[in-house]
């Protein structure tokens, strides 16, 4: 009777779900190949995360068995160095592959390597420990997938995103698990392990709420006019949310947990210090429009620039013009409907033409290409080993070519929405190199100074304008 209530209480951790571990491990690899390999438009960490969890679902829960963990083996030795070795590309990201592959194959091998590091934990030896075991199966596969989905997330740009999924839906996850698995009263936290978790984690969402006051959450007032307000709440709703459950901890203290918390307080402090700080060997220019503009991306961290973590791009700056709060009127798929396009674009320096592109056609709201990416452009070479690049101009909107040379305020084109461009904007650089090749390895960019201009030093949500009327140059 008793043997009987013991076995019902605690399975046998040998006898696996086998029809449950083959389904879920069957989608893992349908999802793989189906997002890896066909354009879904899902955000890269997003991806990760789903694939994380059906790995982590074709493997055995935790808690029946709370001894059984893993193990240390050779085995695990083995898995562990490999999935660094396969961390390394997704860590560096598409910098470490310019050159060395074609640009369109990057995203396909940094979402193989990462699928990789997130599989392989599902190979880890288990085994049977004389005490409640630190780390289980399931949390080594979901805390790798955290880790992972992060690294991709501020890769590919995609870190504004992921702090409002996590605001969103880490409360969520939070109430069900206390609810499914329990949780200690606030009292709990009187003694030191609990209180120095939940000291890990609010200070965590302190770093995370300094991070969404940076002016991050402007783009979404770009692609989806309306939605930065609920954006915005849902944000600081979700933040508030986690910081009360923090209050109420569950039973058992999770260093993989703490750990992933404790890196991603290091990781928002970095940023948030490199938003604020002074620029280093910054380049002045003048404004490169006539009216008043807003910075789409631009700033010295990833919190605000989305070209941050590539560095042939890591200084641009993306720059719109917002009418009653709004990038465009009427219908957004028609080019001619944003209040930028067409607008003349003006040499920010006296200088001469070193590249000169206008043949590209302008792609569709949305359309991205990875031919030649920085589609119509222009750069000028403002001396001192410094040139200045523009990007996405319009079809046939040229009014310079190669060897002309350009006074400041001289109107050189207009802005449009060729090569790699999700609506109509302007994409200005000030670069080393008199021609641009996203897969060039020698190319370094400096931070902008804008001089004559509402504000010099510029980064996301800005709005910038003129503070006085171009010099020497067409109206």
């Amino acid at each position: 009777m008793s043997t009987a209530s013991s076995t019902a209480a605690h399975p046998r951790p040998d006898v696996p779900r086998t029809w449950q571990a083959r389904a879920f491990g069957g989608l893992a690899v349908a999802w793989y190949a189906t997002t890896t390999f066909i354009p879904l438009g899902v955000p890269a960490f997003a991806i990760v995360v789903v694939f994380g969890l059906l790995v982590m679902l074709s493997a055995e829960p935790d808690a029946p068995v709370p001894a059984r963990g893993v193990a240390v083996s050779g085995r695990n030795v083995v898995l562990g160095l490999l999935a660094v070795v396969a961390f390394v590309p997704v860590a560096v990201g598409m910098d470490l592959l310019r050159g060395a592959i074609p640009v369109e194959a990057g995203p396909a091998v940094l979402a193989t390597c990462a699928a990789v590091c997130v599989g392989l934990p599902r190979l880890a030896q288990t085994s049977e420990l004389r005490r409640p075991a630190v780390l289980g199966q399931r949390e080594l596969i979901i805390s790798v997938t955290a880790l992972v989905a992060s690294v991709r997330a501020y890769r590919t740009g995609e870190i504004v995103v992921a702090m409002v999924a996590f605001a969103v839906l880490a409360p969520v996850v939070m109430a069900v698990r206390r609810v499914r698995l329990g949780s200690g009263s606030p009292g709990r936290l009187a003694r030191r392990r609990y209180a120095l978790q939940a000291g890990n984690y609010w200070l965590f969402l302190a770093l995370l709420g300094a991070a969404g006051s940076t002016g991050a959450f402007f783009v979404w007032r770009i692609y989806t006019p309306g939605a930065e307000p609920v954006v915005v709440g849902a944000f600081w709703v979700g933040l508030a949310a986690t910081a009360v459950l923090v209050g109420v901890p569950r039973r058992r203290v999770s260093v993989a947990a703490n750990v992933l918390v404790a890196l991603g307080s290091i990781f928002l402090t970095g940023q948030l210090v490199a938003t604020f700080a002074p620029p280093r060997d910054a380049v002045t220019i003048g404004v490169p429009l006539a009216g008043e503009w807003q910075v789409v991306s631009g700033g010295r961290s990833a919190l605000v620039n989305n070209h941050w973590t590539l560095a042939v791009q890591r200084h641009a700056i993306d720059v719109e013009q917002l009418v009653d709060g709004r990038s465009f009127d009427g219908d957004r798929s028609g080019l001619e409907n944003f209040h930028i396009f067409g607008a003349p674009v003006l040499a920010v320096v006296d200088g001469r033409v070193t590249a000169a592109e206008a043949g590209r056609p302008d792609e569709p709201v949305g359309g991205r290409t990875w031919q030649q990416m920085t589609g119509n452009h222009v750069i000028l070479d403002i001396g001192g080993g410094r040139y200045v690049l523009y990007a996405h101009l319009r079809q046939g909107s040229l009014r310079v070519q190669v060897g002309d040379q350009v006074r400041r305020g001289q109107v050189i084109g207009q802005v449009g929405d060729s090569g790699n461009s999700d609506e109509p904007h302007l994409h200005l650089q000030v670069q080393n190199r008199p021609t641009f090749d996203i897969e060039s390895r020698d190319i370094r960019t400096y931070p902008i100074l804008f001089d004559g201009a509402t504000i010099s030093d510029v980064r996301r949500g800005d709005s910038v304008g003129p503070v006085s009327a171009p010099l020497g140059g067409e109206s």
